[in-house]
């Protein structure tokens, strides 16, 4: 490269200053040409971003609506529990008058086979 610029030094300033512009607008241009293809780059990679966050909200909103569904059916088969549920305390007074009852029955059982078995 020394070499170059001294042979290039020997014909004068002006040589040297021409090619040096021209190797400066080379190199503008070649980074003028690489900052679009970064744009072009960073514009696919948005649009993929996108894509794939869309893709996700539709998968996130599915799986919300399953999980909504379920809650439903829950909420639903807790109120139907709660309809058909009898406390032990009303459980005890709806059955405490069989209790009574059955032990009257088996009283008179009791006589039946008593009053059976005595001589005649």
């Amino acid at each position: 490269m020394e070499i170059f610029f001294e042979k290039l030094s020997s014909y004068g300033t002006g040589p040297v200053l021409l090619v040096l512009l021209f190797l400066l607008g080379w190199v503008i241009r070649e980074l003028k040409e690489n900052s679009k293809r970064d744009e072009e780059r960073a514009d696919k990679l948005a649009s993929s971003m996108n894509e794939k966050m869309e893709a996700m909200e539709t998968r996130f909103e599915e799986r919300f609506a399953a999980s909504d569904r379920k809650v439903d059916d829950l909420s639903i088969r807790i109120s139907c529990v709660e309809r058909d549920y009898l406390p032990r305390e009303e459980h005890y007074k709806e059955f405490s008058g069989w209790r009574a009852e059955i032990n009257r029955l088996y009283d008179l059982i009791v006589d039946l086979f008593k009053n059976n078995k005595e001589p005649k």
